[in-house]
């Protein structure tokens, strides 16, 4: 109640209120700047725009912008019951250029708190707080699954067992594996180790360990594969038949040579593997 008195005393300190004997009267003023206007927020104002669309707006201002310049009005009466919601009112808004009002008068000011402006919902804080430590708790374990000095292969190796749901944790350079499995560079099967009375957690590991390794070995090879494949230039060399050389369908490659054949092209060719289609130049 104290900040709503504060917030009606400060707009009534821009506002010249007529004294008029027997009784109250609306107050009414006129705005000279955004700065004042949004300080009517709530308020009911009538507003006059500038010619050659001279029109003139009465409801309550619902907004001021200062990065827009323009005012939102809502036009619509207000609800019978002052204690309603004024968020699940109906409203007529118009959005008015701060530059087009010529005038404006303040009719009435805002009413009790919580009327003026939509009623803003609750905030969960123990929903937030939990998103916030979930999140928290997600970028530590990022930050754990990263080895430190250790090479890609060593981090691939460790994130192919997270992949599929094996608890692994980051011991300086070596990799333990379901708390029992110690694996050391250069993380190979031979390099598992464990006490006597973990063999069989052991073996399970170094099958894991020798199935992921064949996997990310396979997905390298293909990596390169495609790289190297990938607009791959090839020299193709023809010749042309002496006795007809004007002839290109006696032309052929050249896949025996002779001494004494006339060179006439040099055909270099684009050549994609997963394309049916070449691109070539050829230089006469």
């Amino acid at each position: 109640m104290a900040d709503t008195a504060a917030k009606r005393n400060s707009i009534a300190g821009k506002i010249a209120t007529p004294k008029i004997g027997g009784g109250s009267s609306p107050a009414t003023s006129s705005l000279d700047s955004l700065e004042v206007l949004s300080k009517a927020i709530g308020c009911r104002i009538k507003i006059t725009t500038a010619a050659p669309h001279s029109q003139t707006y009465e409801g309550t201002l619902f907004n001021a912008c200062p990065v827009l310049h323009v005012i939102a009005i809502n036009t619509r009466a207000p609800p019978p019951n002052p204690a309603s919601n004024a968020a699940a009112q109906p409203g007529d808004y118009h959005i008015i250029p701060f530059s087009r009002i010529q005038s404006s008068q303040v009719i009435s000011l805002a009413g009790a708190e919580g009327v003026a402006q939509p009623v803003i919902g609750a905030v969960d804080i123990r929903q937030l707080q939990k998103r916030e430590e979930t999140r928290v708790n997600q970028l530590r374990e990022e930050e754990e699954s990263r080895g430190k000095g250790v090479s890609k292969e060593a981090q691939a190796i460790f994130d192919s067992f997270r992949r599929i749901n094996v608890p692994v944790r980051w011991h300086n350079q070596e990799i333990i594996v379901l708390e029992h499995v110690i694996v050391v560079p250069p993380y190979r099967p031979e390099d598992c180790k464990a006490s006597k009375d973990k063999q069989e957690t052991l073996i399970r590991v170094r099958k894991i360990l020798e199935g992921e390794r064949k996997k990310l070995q396979e997905k390298e090879a293909r990596e390169r594969s495609a790289a190297s494949n990938w607009r791959r230039p090839r020299i193709l060399i023809t010749k042309s038949i002496p006795s007809a050389e004007d002839d290109p369908s006696k032309a052929r490659h050249l896949c025996e040579g002779s001494r004494g054949t006339i060179w006439r092209h040099l055909t270099i060719v684009l050549y994609n593997p997963n394309s049916q289609t070449k691109n070539d130049t050829r230089i006469k």
